[in-house]
């Protein structure tokens, strides 16, 4: 059967309009149930402009570098009877990992103070594909860990230090990647639990010339990441020592392949202590926080939240 270019512009036409109207109804349906939920922000994933948002909810951008199932399933053979099963299943798991999705970009925007705890909306747009997801992030068993942190150490402090070890991690120092680690909280028995290795450049100096939460310090702290060893800070946020050097027992500790002795050694005293651990790798630029010698948080930097109603996160 032949198709003339007209029934063909035709066709395409229609195309274009169906996906223009499909697009705007997802936007609104949004929209209306971002409202009717009181959610505290909405994430969206893909390509999407969401004008009909109400201005009082946030409206957070996340850059995707991933494949949708719904390219993969363009070249299943049609007469194949099993398509239908396998569609199913990669449906199934596109769904669930857009839920995951969800989940861990509400976690690491809410343990850099970027959002509140409640029900965030989920929009994923791929290849003509939408998706609406509803999280309520109280029952979120990482937020439950954050917020167990943050009855150790100040939650001030502790987003201080991750909005710090993102900053490392995308932009090194000087041009060149950095890899550090920050233990935040039960000070006194992890300073002795440790030994300098270098002098410490923070030894008798001012408390406010040394906290971590005045952004003004930030600089010099970026400067001493290169040291080798650890950052003791308090719970409250006051920089005890750079270049220090752990004095523990990794054995026993289990952590995920290719992990150096930095993550071995931070994990490690968060297992013999209360203290928080948040480590910036080298290699990787990834970002990981551990708490009871757990891992609690873990963020790439080059695929996790960028930017908040276009402006920059970093």
């Amino acid at each position: 059967m032949e198709i003339s270019m007209e029934q063909e512009a035709h066709s395409t036409k229609n195309s274009a309009a169906i996906a223009e109207s499909c697009r705007d109804q997802v936007e609104k349906s949004a929209a209306s149930l971002a409202q009717s939920l009181g959610a505290v922000a909405v994430f969206v994933f893909g390509d999407l402009s969401l004008e009909n948002m109400p201005p009082q909810i946030p409206v957070i951008n996340i850059s995707l570098h991933l494949k949708t199932v719904i390219e993969k399933l363009s070249f299943m053979k049609q007469d194949d009877p099993s398509h239908i099963r396998e569609m199913a299943k990669n449906l199934t798991r596109e769904a669930e990992g857009n839920t995951s999705m969800l989940q861990t970009a509400a976690a690491i925007e809410y343990a850099l103070g970027s959002i509140n705890l409640g029900v965030v909306i989920g929009i994923v747009h791929f290849h003509e594909s939408y998706s609406i997801v509803v999280h309520n992030m109280a029952e979120s068993g990482t937020i439950r860990l954050l917020r167990e942190c943050e009855k150790r150490v100040s939650p001030e402090t502790l987003r201080s230090v991750l909005h710090l070890s993102l900053g490392i991690a995308t932009k090194g120092r000087e041009g060149k990647k950095v890899g550090t680690a920050f233990i935040i909280g039960d000070e006194e028995e992890v300073m002795n639990r440790s030994h300098q290795m270098i002098l410490n450049p923070y030894r008798s100096q001012d408390t406010e010339e040394t906290n971590i939460n005045r952004r003004d310090n930030w600089e010099s702290v970026m400067g001493f990441s290169q040291l080798d060893g650890v950052f003791i800070v308090s719970a409250t946020g006051k920089i005890l020592a750079a270049g220090r050097y752990l004095d523990v027992d990794t054995r026993d500790l289990s952590l995920e392949k290719g992990l150096g002795t930095r993550h071995l050694s931070s994990a490690s005293i968060t297992r013999d202590t209360i203290a928080i651990a948040v480590i910036v790798s080298e290699s990787g630029g990834t970002v990981r926080m551990y708490m009871d010698g757990k891992e609690v948080l873990f963020i790439d930097p080059m695929q996790s939240v960028l930017e908040i109603d276009g402006e920059k996160m970093t």
